[in-house]
């Protein structure tokens, strides 16, 4: 998709500058007729503002009064590849290249744009796209007694966190699945604009085995699928349906089935993307029927592009409700991050994030008779490397080292207070 962003501005250039061939044909009609050069100026105006529906509109009604006129022939073609309707772009294109009269010049220009034109087809037209992936790493883990974290959502499973009970261990960590993206070659007409309809789908099943800790082992297989609509250096949306088995000490612990609509607009280095996050939680365990309920979360994350995109800043901001059974388990939370990462050699790029989210719970705590307050603060520092070289003995694997440090400061700070710091290694490639 981003190369067909490039080749926008490019088959402008190129076709504009194989247009001045047929300059002279246009215009000399249209001083014979005011109307058409009117009509055709309208044409070129809707094209630069990309009001590609008007353009196509007013280039067609050029040709019907006049077939002669290439130069509107290749500005329709040039709509027409804008909108995705790579055949029509090509069927023009290939008009204009066996007029005898076209330029020696024009001709190369026009080569290279059907060459494009029917890459872009092959590429983006309708087809299936199978992608197995796997990760395998190893974990230090400072504070085992925690249990099972989330970036989005907490678990809050274990009754005394590891201020009381604070264990370190080593595990193993892993994830395969597998990927699958339908292009359906539909379009999607939205205003002047084309889009493009896919679907997205995947399966996958993480696991991390702790060495000495295994009531802390977590394994979880999900799937996932649905639509998602991209309209082309515009905006890009996406509803996807997520379904989670969780498996806790080799006992099953329960489904979190959710719903995570989003869309993401782009703008000039950099995009803007809102998503809201629903998921309704349910576990096995009687132990653990206060704790479900019902989490919505929704937030905004911008992202900068810097350096010629060889860097990326981001920083969010989230509201999250959780409606739990129990309310000692529900809460209220706001959530504010930042992050930045950078390409720092050949291959090789370096990330840092930070995250602060405050819990305000909504019933009292059982022991203390008071709801529980707390900030929590995470930082991950990492450090990725591709391995492209042809000598290269991983050839076609990603490794990843990352450090990420918790801090969670409540107000109930006998039970609830800790610290923990996970260290991780993960070697991972698609197939």
């Amino acid at each position: 998709m981003d190369q067909v962003l490039r080749n926008r501005s490019l088959w402008m250039g190129l076709l504009l500058c194989a247009a001045a061939g047929f300059a002279r044909p246009v215009f000399a009609a249209a001083g014979e007729n005011p109307d058409l050069e009117a009509q055709f100026e309208q044409g070129m105006e809707a094209l630069e503002q990309e009001h590609y529906k008007s353009a196509i509109e007013t280039f067609r009604s050029i040709l019907t009064r006049d077939t002669s006129l290439d130069r509107a022939r290749l500005e329709l073609a040039l709509s027409y590849y804008r909108t995705l309707r790579y055949q029509e772009a090509e069927r023009l294109a290939q008009e204009v290249l066996d007029n005898p009269q076209t330029p020696p010049e024009v001709r190369v220009t026009v080569l290279a744009f059907l060459a494009q034109v029917k890459r872009d087809s092959e590429r983006y037209g309708q087809k299936h796209e199978v992608t197995p992936h796997l990760s395998i790493g190893v974990m230090h883990d400072s504070n085992v007694n925690i249990g099972p974290t989330d970036a989005l959502i907490r678990f809050d499973l274990n009754p005394l966190p590891a201020s009381a009970l604070k264990r370190s261990g080593n595990a193993a960590v892993g994830t395969v699945g597998v990927d699958h993206l339908y292009q359906s070659g539909r379009r999607v007409e939205l205003g002047q604009r084309t889009g493009m309809l896919v679907w997205q789908s995947g399966a996958n099943l993480y696991w991390r085995r702790y060495h000495d800790f295994n009531d802390y082992d977590l394994l979880v297989a999900s799937v996932n699928t649905g639509p998602a609509v991209l309209l082309l250096r515009h905006w890009r949306a996406s509803l996807q349906l997520r379904s989670e088995f969780l498996d806790l000490g080799a006992r099953a612990l329960g489904w979190f089935h959710s719903v995570n609509p989003s869309i993401t607009w782009q703008f000039k280095n950099g995009e803007l993307n809102w998503d809201t996050l629903y998921t309704r939680r349910s576990y096995y365990r009687d132990s653990d029927s206060g704790r479900e309920g019902d989490y919505v979360a929704t937030g905004l994350n911008l992202g900068h592009y810097f350096n010629n995109r060889r860097g990326t800043a981001t920083v969010g901001v989230r509201g999250i409700r959780f409606f739990a059974d129990a309310d000692q388990f529900a809460y209220s939370a706001a959530q504010v991050s930042a992050g930045l990462s950078t390409r720092t050699y050949k291959n090789g790029s370096a990330y840092v994030r930070g995250r602060f989210t405050y819990y305000d719970y909504d019933g009292d705590d059982p022991i203390f008779l008071k709801p529980r307050r707390e900030k929590e603060y995470v930082g991950t520092v990492g450090l990725t490397h591709e391995f492209k070289q042809p000598d290269d003995l991983l050839k076609g694997w990603v490794a990843n080292l990352f450090w990420e440090g918790t801090h969670n400061d409540s107000n109930i700070g006998q039970l609830f207070s800790y610290g923990r710091n996970q260290t991780m290694l993960m070697l991972s490639r698609d197939f």
